[in-house]
């Protein structure tokens, strides 16, 4: 098995782009916003055809990242919600560190994110990727115009 394409080692960016996410929570609610957007971004690209990176596969990690990315967040937010809120809303609520705080926040968001992303690369493994691209290609070539005008004019 080539160890490039092995998916519990591609599933570790997973984590990687969660500790991006994690920066972006931790330090303001508008670049945890962008963030979003940006993940959405790369969502939208890929059902798109719209090529990011080079080649087929790198396109589909990318995908699966974002992703399995959006539900570590959705997952990590309910595990937020369910444990993390007591019921004493005016004491203090103990002391933590700013740096347990990141860890803890990229622990909650890379949970749920590595297993899913593990999964989703064994779904990416079993296609015939290069098959898909030949077709994406030939379907790309002749797509010449938009579908509702005629070639002759108007």
């Amino acid at each position: 098995m080539n160890i490039y394409r092995n998916p519990f080692i591609v599933a570790l960016w997973a984590p990687v782009y969660q500790l991006v996410a994690t920066i972006a929570i931790t330090n303001e609610f508008l670049m945890a916003a962008m963030f979003i957007m940006f993940t959405l971004g790369l969502i939208g690209a890929y059902v798109s055809d719209f090529p990011l990176l080079p080649t087929l596969y790198m396109n589909e990690v990318a995908h699966k990242t974002s992703i399995s990315s959006l539900m570590g967040m959705i997952l990590g937010l309910m595990l937020f919600l369910a444990f993390g809120t007591s019921g004493n809303e005016g004491s203090d609520g103990g002391m933590i560190s700013a740096g347990n705080k990141f860890m803890l926040t990229w622990g909650v968001l890379s949970l749920p994110a590595y297993p899913l992303m593990t999964f989703l690369i064994f779904g990416v493994n079993k296609r015939d990727l290069d098959t898909e691209e030949a077709v994406r290609k030939e379907k790309k070539k002749n797509r010449s115009g938009p579908p509702i005008m005629k070639k002759d004019g108007f």
